[in-house]
């Protein structure tokens, strides 16, 4: 069924929701959220335009899946290679304060959202 009204109105609500989400991502060291709420808004927002343009499930998300999980799984292990004594970029209650923690932070929102469109997918087939 096409309905122009909600894939219109929807249009310009995907970037929001998106960009919301990357917002929580980055600011999680400062407020309430960080990667696992930003991840499950970005991941929600994936399956949102997946249902309103009733995308097709063939073998593109599960391709789509496994790049974010491996991106996000190497953006994890980053806080590893890189060490401890990484210095920070910025002065205390910034946005970039904690140096390499928004990287983390990335990775597991790119691993959460990922999983959730994993779930979404194998319950589709």
């Amino acid at each position: 069924m096409e309905n122009t009204i909600v894939r219109q109105t929807f249009r310009f609500i995907i970037t929001f929701l998106l960009l919301y989400g990357v917002y929580i991502i980055f600011h999680g060291h400062l407020s309430p959220g960080g990667g696992f709420a930003g991840g499950m808004i970005m991941g929600l927002g994936f399956i949102l335009y997946l249902l309103v343009y009733e995308g097709d499930l063939g073998m593109l998300p599960v391709n789509v899946v496994i790049f974010l999980v491996s991106l996000g799984g190497i953006m994890e292990a980053s806080k590893f290679l890189i060490g401890k004594n990484f210095p920070a970029a910025s002065a205390p209650a910034s946005l970039f304060s904690i140096g390499i923690g928004n990287l983390v932070n990335l990775g597991i929102g790119l691993l959460v959202a990922a999983t959730i469109l994993g779930i979404f997918y194998l319950e589709e087939r």
